[in-house]
């Protein structure tokens, strides 16, 4: 099954269960989809997109990269709250897990590759834009059913035919 309702295992979010309900990601689960059905085992793709959805709501640019509900703190990396154009940057037992930005999106290139390197949180890194204050606060994301598996996994690769994701630590 493909489509932005099917729900399928990713590495990334310790392999829950994940439906991402956005176009680019229907089409890159048909791709995927298409390709394993004509192939043999060994040359079948894994499924590892990164979630990704970008949206205009009154006039603000909203994109994000990443499951930001997948976090148990966020810290504002670029920009200004009060000037409503930062970026937020997400993270899980001390490590990137999303991206989100308000009139900020050319920057989540950038944090998706963080993400999908499994890249330490908080953020140590500069930035342009970068606020005084960088201290993480608790992401205040309701309580969601977690899995006693926790794995950091980093994705590889661009193209389907290229992605793999590889297990770094599993604890």
């Amino acid at each position: 099954m493909a489509g932005d309702v099917a729900r399928f295992p990713h590495p990334l979010y310790d392999y829950q269960f994940l439906a991402l309900e956005h176009w680019g990601n229907a089409v890159t689960q048909a791709e995927v989809a298409a390709h394993n059905m004509i192939n043999a085992p060994p040359d079948r793709w894994p499924h590892l997109a990164t979630p990704v959805f970008w949206s205009s709501q009154f006039g603000t640019n909203i994109k994000s990269v990443g499951v930001p509900t997948f976090a148990d703190e966020l810290v504002i990396t670029q920009g200004s709250v009060a000037d409503r154009q930062f970026v937020a940057v997400y993270g899980y037992h001390g490590r990137i897990t999303a991206a989100v930005g308000f009139d900020q999106g050319k920057w989540l290139e950038f944090y998706q590759g963080m993400i999908e390197a499994a890249a330490p949180f908080p953020p140590d890194f500069r930035t342009v834009d970068q606020p005084a204050d960088r201290r993480p606060v608790p992401a205040q994301v309701p309580d969601r059913k977690t899995r006693d598996l926790e794995a950091t996994v980093v994705v590889t690769g661009h193209d389907p035919s290229e992605r793999r994701a590889e297990l770094l630590y599993h604890g």
